[in-house]
């Protein structure tokens, strides 16, 4: 089983749609999540096919914010256990092997209104006893150190994201490759870089 999370930020033109199909053929993950599609769920669904899946489920974006897609073939089994804005919840079951939990997630991109996804996250999190696995953009950082650049982040704000993995006990299980999953340049040539996309797990089931 692999799964492979992918911030496409904006699938709806034809320059993102051949990446996404590239990613898809050249590393053929058993799920392929895509984040942040910007366009609306029935678009992101029919594009199953042309990513060589048999099956995709979406969550439509707000405006040009958010927006969640999930693929996956036919042996693969996934139930969708619930779905916001924010996130797709499912169980998988891959055959001969036990189910787990996987939930695609976005953290709300306005600041003020971040704490909506923390209460979302944290009310899933009773809702199933499989081996769960949370993965996605989060928009938020876990240490002050994920973040380079102007635009700081307070401590509330990160304590926020730290507090909401503390309540449904998840944690981070990091990953190999560049440490910055966002990047943008700003006024006076410089940039900013932040550790956004992480994959989460609960350690005790």
């Amino acid at each position: 089983m692999s799964i492979l999370s992918w911030n496409c930020r904006g699938a709806g033109n034809a320059a993102t749609v051949r990446e996404l199909r590239d990613i898809a053929n050249n590393f053929a993950p058993t799920l392929f999540c895509i984040v942040e599609t910007q366009i609306d769920r029935s678009r992101v669904e029919k594009l199953a096919g042309s990513f060589g899946y048999d099956n995709g489920y979406a969550v439509s974006s707000q405006g040009r914010s958010g927006g969640l897609g999930l693929f996956w073939n036919n042996p693969i089994k996934i139930e969708i256990l619930g779905f916001s804005v924010y996130h797709i919840d499912c169980s998988v079951e891959e055959p001969g092997c036990d189910p787990w939990r996987l939930t695609l997630f976005y953290g709300e991109a306005q600041t003020h209104l971040r704490y909506q996804s923390w209460d979302i996250l944290k009310g899933i999190s009773t809702l199933s006893n499989l081996p769960w696995v949370c993965i996605g953009d989060f928009n938020e950082v876990l240490r002050p150190e994920e973040q380079q650049g102007i635009g700081e982040r307070s401590n509330a704000q990160i304590q926020g994201f730290r507090d909401a993995i503390d309540v449904c006990m998840l944690m981070d299980i990091g990953y190999l490759g560049q440490f910055w999953t966002f990047e943008k340049k700003v006024r006076g040539g410089t940039y900013t870089r932040v550790q956004l996309d992480r994959a989460l797990v609960n350690a005790d089931r």
